[in-house]
Order: structure tokens, then sequence, then C-alpha cells
């Protein structure tokens, strides 16, 4: 490509809503450190082509740096490797690696791959001064994720979706400035600047259920509703914004009604919950596991649900509840009380 074709790029639509994003959504300032996270899928070399375009620009020189995590899942996964670090070297850009050897325990190999994902990110990040790790979830991604949340029966935050911005590990924001755009638009963009990517064979993989869904479910969706991923990201900002104000509700409530004790302890009498609206003990629940340690990835709304009748029910038994992440809830004659696994009252 040529030196002036490069120096247009920033004038192509999907440039345009990259740099909206982020700005507008993302918050991120001219001179910025962000850490793109790039497998070598299209999305990821979409995401850093157009970033790589802000870096170069005046106005915004953002101080971009490239990050690959090689899981050794796949036979490719050291060509998927060598190529990222090849289009960084292209763009001038600092190229950055980790390895990592996910293993699932309980069988959920892709969880755990994500969870040693983050885990290098936030080392490389951190090693870097990062004000920011970027990832390439697009509109597509937003309603495969509103859907698998709708069908678990997740609370109103859960169904809102991926946001546009949120803190990681309270050190770093996590951003996904490719929200506005969908893999259609990825493609072609990709193609019309002729720059290459490798494809993910796991991707077809219709055993795993967001593949399955990609694969099948999606397709007929957009039959009947070729803006079906553009409508729910609208809906994801809604429900967004309808989180903060439900959140701040939960906020207070925590405040008013719970009491930390000194022995690392929080309680709440059962009677104050019986008095709540089902929706706002829900979500103090919720807050008040993820104070204690509970892992947030990892409260689903059946346990959730179960704790808030246990704690709403005339019965004055002792229920013991366990959390992942290490948080034990109690649900007494009188009151709920959450503690650390294996800690004792």
């Amino acid at each position: 490509m040529s030196t002036h074709a490069d120096m247009m790029l920033h004038r192509r639509p999907f440039v345009k809503v990259i740099t909206a994003a982020l700005r507008d959504d993302c918050h991120v300032e001219p001179g910025d450190r962000v850490l793109a996270a790039v497998s070598g899928g299209a999305d990821s070399v979409a995401m850093l082509r157009a970033m790589a375009v802000l870096a170069a620009r005046k106005e915004w020189s953002l101080d971009l740096h490239v990050a690959h995590i090689n899981h050794h899942l796949r036979d490719d996964a050291d060509t998927d490797e060598t190529f990222v670090a090849d289009l960084a070297a292209s763009l001038k850009l600092t190229f950055h690696r980790a390895d990592v050897y996910p293993a699932a325990a309980d069988g959920n190999l892709e969880a755990a791959a994500r969870d040693e994902r983050y885990a290098a990110l936030l080392t490389i990040a951190d090693d870097i001064h990062a004000d920011h790790i970027a990832t390439a979830h697009h509109a597509d991604d937003q309603l495969e994720t509103m859907l698998m949340r709708l069908i678990r029966g997740a609370s109103v935050h859960g169904l809102a979706g991926i946001m546009p911005r949120r803190r990681l590990a309270d050190r770093h924001r996590l951003i996904r400035p490719m929200l506005g755009v969908d893999h259609a638009a990825v493609i072609e963009f990709l193609t019309s600047i002729g720059q290459t990517w490798h494809e993910d064979s796991t991707n077809a993989d219709v055993s795993r259920w967001r593949a399955r869904l990609r694969a099948d479910v999606l397709p007929v969706l957009r039959e009947l509703r070729p803006d079906a991923a553009a409508k729910a990201v609208g809906a994801s900002r809604r429900l967004h914004d309808a989180g903060r104000v439900f959140s701040h509700n939960i906020r207070r409530a925590v405040s008013k009604f719970t009491t930390a004790h000194a022995d690392g302890t929080i309680t709440i009498e059962r009677e104050a919950a019986r008095r709540m609206m089902p929706e706002v003990l829900r979500g103090l629940i919720r807050r008040v596991s993820l104070d204690v340690g509970a892992s947030v990835d990892r409260i689903s709304a059946g346990s959730i649900e179960r704790i808030a009748e246990t704690a709403r029910d005339d019965s004055g038994e002792l229920r013991q509840f366990t959390l992942t992440g290490g948080v034990a809830i109690d649900v007494a004659a009188d009151c709920v009380r959450w503690k650390r696994t294996g800690q004792s009252i």
C-alpha cells in the first residue's frame, strides 16, 4: 500500500467509527498508551490497522503497543504469533508476546484460556504502564453475548452485554472500540486495504455453544432483521444506562442495610431482606459477594436467585451456600452472613 493510501485511511468510514468510539465511548485521550490485543484474526487485525492510523496522526499520537498471547492450543499457534509480530513491525509498533498453557479442571477450556489470556495481558500492561487494553469485540459479539445471557436468565447488568469500557483488576481500563461495527464491516475494510489475516479454525467448531449460535442462529436473525446486531448495540447502551440507576439503588441498600464486622464477615438482617424489592435484594447479594471475593464471571443468576429466595423465606433453619472465589454465605434464622471459605464465625 502506498504512503498516500496510508495517509488517507483516516477518511474511511470504518476508521471514523473506531476513532469516535475511542474518543466518546472508551474515553481515550491523545497520547495515551494503549495495548492492543491481537490474535491474528480478522477482527483484531482490523482494530490494529485502524488504531495504527491514530498512532500516526499528530492530533492523536497514540502510544500504541501490540500484544499477542500464544495459547499453544492449535498446531498453527506459532504461525499466528509470527504473523502478528511481522504486522506490528510493518506498522513500526512495539510487539509484546506471552505464552500461556490453559488447562480446564472443570472442562471449560474456553473459559480457562480467556482467564489466562487476560492475566497475561495485565502483566504486559503493568510492565509497560499502559493506560488501556483494547480488545476487538464487535457488534456481532455483542448480539451473541446478549442472547447467551438472556438464555441463561441474566440480570439487567448481564443483559446489557459487553461494556465499551470497564476497569480490569482495578488498575487498567479494558476498552472495546469496535462495538459499533460488525464482522462484515471488518472483512470489507481489510479487503479494501489489501490486508490479510489468519482464520481461527476453532471458530468453526459448532460443539462450542457460542460457535453454534454464530453458525446456526445469527444467520436466521440477520435474515429476519438485517440490522439485528446494530439494534443489540443500541439496546445494550440503554440497558447500561438503566443499570447505572439500578447500581445506585443497590449501593444505597448495601450502605443502609448491611453491617461489616471486625472479623471480616458481612451481614444483613433477614427482615430487612424480606422488605426489599426482589431485584434490589438480588443485586445486593451479588454486590456483597463480589466485595467479599467471589469471582465476577462465575456468579450465576441461578445461584443469586436461590440465595435470595432462601433469605426471604420463613424457615429458621441454617442453609449454606458456596460461590466460586472462596465465598461462603450462611442464611441463619435472623441474618444472612458472608465470609471467606474456611473462615470461622
